[in-house]
């Protein structure tokens, strides 16, 4: 055999422990995946891009309105959704509601312009993960990685 390179196959491990010996197997269960919903392209692409620096380890999911959200949450397992309240196709908390009906290991955030206050009540109801009142600052919206 000329100019073949023959790499030698490593040993079968044919111990006693071999079936009973813990092993570590890497699964993709390991991705995690963020699903960012705003009618505000220019805010998508911000924490978009923003979380792709700080989270290698995420897969970034975005959506301008509910109805892009609704078939993204259908066909991916999102870990966590940062969500405006205010969006086009669906109002309010009617995401939110079927997320946590549809989704509920999903951990949800709300970003909003409004006092967080006045919906107070709403958000306990949900048991929502955090609110995050726009403007934004990025140290705000980074800390949803740490829960």
């Amino acid at each position: 055999m000329l100019g073949v390179n023959v790499k030698e196959r490593p040993s079968v491990d044919q111990s006693v422990d071999f079936f009973t010996k813990q092993r570590r197997i890497n699964i993709s269960r390991d991705i995690r995946s963020i699903l960012i919903v705003d009618e505000d392209g220019d805010v998508l692409n911000q924490l978009s891009q923003s979380f792709a620096m700080c989270a290698k380890h995420y897969s970034i999911c975005i959506a301008q309105n509910g109805r892009d959200a609704l078939t993204v949450l259908g066909t991916t397992s999102v870990n966590i959704l940062l969500t405006t309240l205010t969006m086009p196709v669906m109002n309010d908390f009617d995401l939110i509601d079927y997320t946590k009906i549809y989704c509920p290991d999903t951990r949800i955030f709300v970003m909003s312009e409004e006092d967080p206050s006045t919906i107070k009540t709403r958000l306990d109801d949900l048991r929502i993960y955090g609110y995050i009142r726009k403007p934004l600052r990025m140290e705000m919206v980074y800390s949803i990685l740490r829960v």
